[in-house]
């Protein structure tokens, strides 16, 4: 089953509260959502490290991870493009979530529970 998606927007501006003779008319052409791709995963992070594989997608405009658990972070790390080799590494906190804009595919995403197995949602949006 395929997911399609469309944003239109129209505008009008006109002194008169009936919109008569309108001073400017907008109505731009169609916005095409870029990402092609949505993944929604669940992830049990375990305190020896747990690998998401992202190497299959082209890009990543957006991970979302949600930690499932009400006590026990998450550490993930990952690799954006203005880093080089250098990972940047964020703790989720028992609850919390952590949305990524900036990630590089090549190098997965490892989720690492502090001290004990910590369920968590995972979403890619890609191509």
């Amino acid at each position: 089953m395929a997911d399609y998606a469309k944003l239109e927007l129209e505008g009008t501006y006109s002194t008169f509260s009936t919109y008569k003779s309108p001073k400017v008319s907008f109505n731009p052409a169609e916005y095409a959502v870029t990402p092609d791709e949505f993944m929604h995963m669940e992830v049990q992070a375990n305190t020896g490290g747990t690998t998401v594989t992202t190497s299959h997608l082209s890009s990543a405009t957006a991970v979302v991870v949600k930690n499932n658990d009400s006590t026990n972070y998450v550490t993930a790390t990952f690799r954006s493009a203005g880093n080089s080799t250098n990972d940047n590494v964020i703790r989720v906190h028992a609850g919390g979530f952590l949305i990524i804009t900036d990630f590089t595919v090549a190098n997965n995403l490892a989720l690492v529970a502090n001290s004990a197995a910590v369920d968590c949602d995972v979403l890619i949006f890609g191509t």
